[in-house]
C-alpha cells in the first residue's frame, strides 16, 4: 500500500487513510508479536535455536518504526489529487525535491520491511522446524 501510495499520485487520496492506519499500528503490533516470541522462547528454553529469528525481529522493529515515520511524514505531506468532483481535498504537496525523497524513503523502507519480515519468518520457521526434528 505504500508503494502504491508513493508511486501513483492519483490513489493518494484513497490510500492516505488506510496508510496512516497501517503506519500507528505496525510498531505496536510489531512490538506485541516480539514479546510474545520472547514468552513463548523463555516457557519452552528455546534460546539458542532462535537467536536468529529473535536478531532479524529486532532490526524488523527498528525498519517498522522508521517505515512508520515515513509514511506518517508521506501521508501529511504528499500531495496528490482528490476524487472529488469540486476538487476540495487535494494538495499541491510543497517542494518538489521534499516529494521526491519521500517517495523514494517511503518506497525502500516498504521493500525494507517486506523483506525483513520475510527473513524474519524464515528464521522462525526454521528454528520451529529444528525444534520439531530434533
Amino acid at each position: 500500500m505504500a508503494i502504491a501510495f508513493a508511486a501513483v499520485r492519483r490513489w493518494r487520496w484513497l490510500l492516505r487513510w488506510p496508510l496512516l492506519a497501517l503506519a500507528a499500528t505496525a510498531p505496536p503490533l510489531t512490538f506485541v508479536t516480539m514479546r510474545a516470541g520472547v514468552a513463548l522462547m523463555e516457557e519452552r528454553g528455546l534460546a539458542a535455536l532462535v537467536g536468529t529469528h529473535q536478531a532479524r525481529a529486532e532490526l524488523l522493529l527498528v525498519f517498522v518504526l522508521a517505515f512508520s515515520v515515513a509514511a506518517l511524514a508521506a501521508v501529511l505531506l504528499l500531495g496528490g489529487p482528490t476524487a472529488l468532483a469540486s476538487g476540495r481535498g487535494a494538495r499541491d504537496g510543497g517542494a518538489a525535491s521534499v516529494q521526491v525523497v519521500l517517495t523514494v524513503l517511503l518506497t525502500v523502507l516498504a521493500v525494507a520491511v517486506i523483506v525483513q519480515t520475510a527473513l524474519t519468518g524464515d528464521a522462525g520457521a526454521r528454528a520451529v522446524w529444528d525444534i520439531d526434528q530434533g
